[in-house]
């Protein structure tokens, strides 16, 4: 048997997987990221007790705000200081001014962690083995998704990473996934999976447009209409993808 056309005949299938919570580990890099924030501007002394209560309160505002951005109700620049004012006045304290400069704190940051999902690089490695083509697709920011691409040591992996700004379109948005097949070469027909996190904008969005959608789902409920679900990343290699 082949690499190259896999079992019985077929051929490795496209894949495409989506990058935060997915392959790099957003939960442990934010946290880092908002402790040296709330290290930096010395949050302690107004009266936030705890860095752990500085990250949960900023998770909730951030889960709130990017829904408002998936959905089009705020645009990128409002949400990179919404979320930090939101957290902020959560904890009692009403500083714009301090809310701007932690967004850019932020920013700056967070892109530079390289805190990876457990097992992905083993993964990415054996599917490249097996002869899978494989790219990116993000609703991120198109300047801080390449750094943490490039810093983390995955970008080998990938022909190319497609995003939001870039396509023009936010997944579960058809086009977005339209658009990156466009640019990958890739045809209808290609049997290609989507793996990612978002049961959402992932799955649904991929499924909606003929693809296959792997779930990617470490805990909570299981959704019987996804293609396939995996607790971890090495399930992944467990499944059918030939076409």
């Amino acid at each position: 048997m082949s690499v190259e056309t896999g079992r019985l005949g077929q051929r490795p299938a496209p894949l495409i997987f989506d990058l935060d919570h997915t392959l790099w580990d957003f939960s442990a890099n934010s946290k880092k990221s908002l402790i040296e924030g709330f290290e930096y501007f010395r949050l302690d002394l107004l009266g936030i007790e705890s860095s752990e209560k500085w990250v949960n309160a900023f998770e909730v505002a951030n889960d709130r705000c990017w829904e408002l951005y998936r959905s089009g109700d705020i645009d990128k620049s409002t949400l990179r200081t919404e979320r930090f004012r939101l957290t902020l006045e959560s904890l009692g304290c009403n500083d714009t001014e301090l809310a701007v400069s932690l967004g850019v704190h932020y920013v700056e940051v967070s892109p530079l962690q390289t805190t990876l999902i457990e097992g992905s690089e083993a993964l990415l490695s054996e599917l490249a083995t097996r002869g899978h083509r494989m790219w990116v697709l993000t609703n991120g920011f198109e300047e801080v998704q390449r750094i943490k691409l490039a810093r983390c040591g995955l970008s080998q992996f990938f022909e190319a990473m497609y995003t939001s700004e870039q396509l023009g379109a936010k997944k579960p948005h058809a086009q977005a996934f339209f658009g990156a097949a466009q640019l990958a070469g890739l045809e209808a027909d290609e049997g290609i999976v989507m793996i990612g996190d978002s049961y959402g904008s992932d799955i649904i969005g991929a499924q909606n447009v003929g693809w296959r959608g792997v779930h990617y789902n470490p805990q909570g409920e299981v959704h019987e209409d996804a293609w396939r679900t995996v607790r971890h990343l090495r399930d992944i290699l467990d499944l059918e993808l030939n076409h």
